[in-house]
């Protein structure tokens, strides 16, 4: 199932390169490039492609010398989602029913770290007075506590270490909020006079991105519909609350603010739920050993850690261990879990997610069962979908979008408002990276572009997000896997008129490393293009070609290997005004001329047949002989020959069959050698530059 650079005027990648000046606002999201999938075949992350193993370890700690490019990433994707100043009194509102605080002096709490603070030099000095501050204010019910001097986990590579983390005061020591320390001023990424609120200096934007990670690893290590944090000066500080939509920001607050004081009073006394923790997964109770050992055998976990799901009256039994979540502070953070379903005692696929709220945009199971009225091959059962919580009780509906009406000053962002919802399907055992041999994963493939054609013309359904992770598939008894095409949520009714269209895609849909290349490139508009079915079709084969590269025997060694997929895949440029994302050259000269295949030198002969064959008719959509030929009367033969060959290829792929067909040509083909270096193959990925992030 299922990420972000900038550029220079020059249109180099940010993640080469120090930033100039200031970096431009942005407001796109995607790329890293999509992780091998375990052993088990579950998938542990979101329906974007996440990477949980880096060759380096670094810090999520700014630095102003050096510019790692996770930060910049995570910079790029909550540009935009950014909604402040809020005045804290309409911040403190987001805690209802809590009740009122007694009146309590906290003055000389409040003069005392003020006259601490004075006395600082260094980030590090502040760190006991704030701390002695925090736990004076919140005697009861939370424990803030020093944690700058050792991660508190690895994420995506990323050692974790909030310089203060706020625990409950439970057996778990949940993590409720993470505040981060600055001692410059000019480390804040929010200015309360600056139009547009968001601070662009290099150092600025480095903070953002840093605090940023901090709250995407909260949310993904643990079930939480939102999360909190603050940001800390010598002399004021900014409280964060963060969600699926963006994060929401307050203005400058002193330490002797009444309304600081009011809110450490409701954060401490709040609900856990109202805090963020889904109060719909629970630690596994059991009625009976028997029961238990029972579940635990079948999810082949031994006395690993269970969890209860509940979706309405049915519950479900998941290892804590793969919850792991999605890399991106914002989108549906899909999680696609191996469950024990305890009313039928077997087990299932259970995906939790949020999905966008529109009226254009159907729930999954509904999408399904319009896929199963029309017979559509290739897709699971599903057994049930729900929305989880109350639609309007603060914690299940992101709230991001709704405190845009609380500034004063007019943000040119767009935000879109989610809501948490979990499917359960048939339990599919194997990911597409799963795969024996290189025959067994081209069958997967075409079984699951016969799903994705039959979706489109009969169900007028379009998938939208052909992916890696988003084709599964089974073995059964005698041997012969049946592949299934998966993640329908963000599929478009091609019934809808244009405008219709356009409004369930404000933007960009699908996994960025394999969108068509037409979608990942500047256009005429500077608004996201309406998808295809071909575009899908041409998904297909990036996502073929990232598996032959990623999993089947060729000659490029690791170094070059993780240069060709950054390039070809992760790669994002962005326009210096404008802040339009563009993938770049790599992707459609590759796709123009196939090169990539050249110089990696596919071992396998049906790899090699099948990427050729469908590069050689995909690249028709980009070729222009009018523009490359022009007037040159040498040449017109060889331009009168193109524009045949590029309507023979446009009109092969109006063939929803066209994938499929081609796929069993060559799986049905004799004199085609499936046989020779066949058995898959994972390939080391060495990071080629080494970067330590650490505080000033």
């Amino acid at each position: 199932m299922r990420s972000n650079s900038e550029s220079d005027g020059r249109g180099a990648p940010v993640v080469s390169q120090v930033l100039d000046e200031t970096l431009p606002p942005v407001s796109s999201s995607k790329p890293v490039t999509p992780p091998p999938r375990p052993k088990d075949g579950v998938l542990k992350s979101g329906s974007t492609p996440i990477k949980n193993h880096r060759a380096v370890s670094n810090d999520l700690n700014a630095v102003p010398e050096d510019l790692d490019a996770r930060l910049v990433g995570l910079h790029a994707e909550i540009s935009g989602r950014v909604v402040g100043p809020v005045k804290v009194e309409t911040f403190n509102r987001l805690f209802p029913d809590v009740p009122d605080r007694d009146a309590q002096p906290y003055g000389k709490a409040a003069s005392d770290l003020v006259s601490g603070l004075k006395k600082a030099k260094c980030e590090e000095d502040m760190y006991g007075h704030l701390v002695s501050y925090f736990n004076a204010l919140c005697p009861s019910g939370l424990d803030f506590r020093d944690k700058h001097a050792k991660p508190i986990t690895v994420f995506e590579g990323q050692d974790i270490k909030p310089d203060i983390i706020v625990y409950a005061e439970d057996e778990d020591e949940t993590i409720e909020a993470m505040f981060e320390v600055k001692y410059h001023e000019a480390d804040d990424p929010f200015d309360d006079a600056r139009e547009g609120f968001v601070t662009t200096t290099i150092r600025a934007s480095k903070t953002l991105g840093q605090i940023t990670g901090y709250a995407t690893c909260h949310q993904a290590i643990e079930f939480r519909t939102h999360a909190f944090s603050a940001l800390i000066f010598p002399t004021y500080m900014r409280l964060l609350r963060w969600d699926r939509s963006g994060v929401v920001v307050t203005e400058k607050l002193s330490f002797n603010n009444p309304l600081l004081f009011d809110f450490l009073h409701r954060f401490s006394t709040a609900t856990a739920a109202v805090r963020g923790r889904d109060s719909t997964v629970t630690t596994a109770r059991f009625d009976s050993p028997d029961l238990e050992r029972k579940v635990r055998d079948c999810l082949e976990c031994d006395q690993k850690s269970l969890l209860n799901i509940s979706v309405g009256n049915n519950n479900y039994i998941v290892l804590k261990d793969q919850i792991i979540g999605s890399r991106s502070p914002i989108g549906r953070s899909t999680r696609c879990l191996k469950a024990y379903w305890l009313k039928t005692n077997g087990l299932v696929l259970l995906k939790d997610t949020w999905r966008v709220v529109s009226p254009t945009l159907k729930s999954e199971h509904e999408i399904y069962e319009q896929l199963h009225k029309k017979q559509v091959p290739n897709i699971p059962q599903a057994h049930l979908g729900a929305d989880i919580g109350k639609e309007n009780d603060g914690l299940h509906t992101t709230q991001t979008k709704r405190c845009l009406k609380d500034v004063e000053k007019t943000l040119e962002i767009s935000l879109r408002t989610f809501r948490h919802y979990r499917i359960v399907l048939e339990y599919l055992p194997y990911s597409l990276e799963d795969f024996e041999n290189t025959r067994e994963m081209t069958i997967v493939f075409r079984e699951s572009s016969i799903g994705h054609g039959t979706a489109a013309t009969e169900a007028k359904v379009l998938h939208r997000d052909i992916s890696n992770g988003n084709i599964m598939f089974k073995r059964h008894a005698d041997g012969t896997v049946q592949g299934y095409l998966i993640d329908w949520d963000l599929s478009l009714d091609l019934t809808l008129a244009s405008d219709q269209s356009a409004e369930a895609q404000p933007e960009r849909t699908g996994t960025w490393q394999f969108l068509a290349i037409r979608l990942v490139q500047p256009n005429e508009t500077g608004k996201p293009l309406i998808q295809d079915r071909i575009d899908d079709v041409e998904s297909f084969y990036h996502v073929f070609l990232w598996m032959a590269l990623r999993y089947t025997a060729h000659e490029l060694n690791s170094a070059m290997l993780a240069h060709r997929l950054h390039e070809n895949f992760d790669a994002m440029y962005k326009d210096p005004e404008t802040g339009e994302a563009d993938i770049g050259t790599a992707r459609s000269s590759n796709i123009m001329s196939g090169y990539l295949s050249l110089k990696a030198r596919f071992a396998n002969d049906g790899i090699l047949t099948v990427l050729r064959r469908m590069q050689v008719i995909l690249s028709q959509r980009y070729n222009d002989p009018e523009e490359y030929f022009r007037n040159d009367k040498k040449f017109e033969a060889e331009r009168k020959a193109a524009k045949v060959k590029k309507a023979e290829g446009l009109k092969a792929l109006e063939d929803s069959n066209w994938l499929p067909n081609l796929l069993n040509e060559v799986l049905d083909d004799e004199m085609i050698d499936w046989v020779t270096n066949e058995t898959r193959v994972d390939h080391l990925l060495v990071k080629t530059t080494q970067v330590r992030l650490e505080d000033p």
